[in-house]
């Protein structure tokens, strides 16, 4: 047996088709969306909406069937879901559909609806879950009142070491992840405060080929003191990367490496890491690294881990 056997499912949403009205994927530009906190505004898509950028729809088309190659290169077992007509209109602008991610957790036999905090959004979670619960056969949980969760913001793991889950107060609430974390009763349960909008702009955990965490890859300079000590309490190994990493400083977008789809030993994302020793340290923990550019994506603020929902 090939020591990518562990045969880790996910889901993904095909790309939008072209059609006379809707001319593929933003081409009308990215949208620009806020949650609740200030620091959930997505940069990438402020950065593209003000210098005007508009995707080469080729290359958007050439770029997701490459990482679709990447993925199954690197031992995941794809199950693809063709993207909702009722989305693809010209008076539709959640483009942002595509990222599956967002729109909940499936865990065991169930799916954990996302409620979204970007009012412009909530239609896309309607549609992410009537495809999920006709297509997979799962059972839809809603959130209660006053909870607000996007899946964006979960990190959930199951290690040699028990189970973890990495939760993000940036367009999701205490209130949303306390009622996930009753279900599914993590081993481990650690609440993130970042600048980033989703936790996965700003996190992403390693695993080894023996199942086990062997480190947590954090844009320090953006999480909140109180949740680095919280991270730092686990006894894992922490590295650090720069904001480049993540979204970037200032005027300069970052490359949204940090926004990685995990496996045993296995670790795909969208650019190497730019910071010094960073690659060293995941080729010294035995990490097989696959790299798939989605330059087309990044400007929407999403990359790898958003463009892929895991069936646990």
């Amino acid at each position: 047996m090939s020591k990518h056997s562990h045969n880790r499912e996910i889901i993904l949403l095909g790309l939008a088709p072209i059609t006379k009205e809707v001319r593929g994927m933003w081409h009308k530009g990215y949208p620009v969306h806020q949650g609740e906190t200030e620091s959930s505004v997505n940069f990438a898509t402020l950065y593209a909406h003000e210098k005007g950028i508009v995707p080469d729809q080729t290359l958007l088309q050439q770029e997701w069937l490459n990482f679709v190659d990447t993925l199954l290169k690197a031992g995941f077992h794809l199950h693809i879901v063709p993207f909702p007509d009722e989305l693809n209109r010209p008076d539709s602008l959640y483009h942002d559909a595509v990222f599956i991610r967002d729109a909940g957790l499936i865990f065991r036999g169930i799916w954990i609806k996302s409620r979204f905090s970007v009012k412009d959004r909530i239609f896309e979670g309607e549609f992410h879950t009537h495809l999920i619960e006709s297509k997979l056969g799962k059972t839809v949980v809603s959130l209660p009142e006053g909870a607000f969760l996007e899946g964006g913001d979960i990190n959930y793991l199951e290690t040699c070491q028990g189970s973890y889950y990495f939760g993000g107060l940036s367009r999701s609430n205490r209130i949303g992840h306390d009622f996930v974390r009753e279900i599914i009763r993590p081993d481990h349960y650690i609440l993130v405060e970042s600048e980033g909008y989703h936790l996965d702009t700003v996190f992403t955990p390693v695993i080894n080929a023996d199942n086990c965490l062997v480190a947590l890859i954090v844009t320090a300079g953006m999480l909140s003191p109180k949740s680095m000590q919280s991270i730092e309490s686990l006894d894992v190994p922490v590295i650090e990367v720069s904001a480049m990493d993540s979204s970037g400083v200032e005027d300069e977008l970052g490359e949204y490496a940090v926004n990685a789809l995990i496996a045993p030993g296995v670790m795909v994302n969208s650019s190497y890491f730019t910071t010094p020793g960073v690659e060293d340290l995941l080729k010294e923990l035995g990490i097989e690294r696959y790299v798939t550019p989605l330059t087309s994506f990044r400007y929407a603020g999403g990359s790898v881990h958003c463009l892929t929902n895991e069936l646990y």
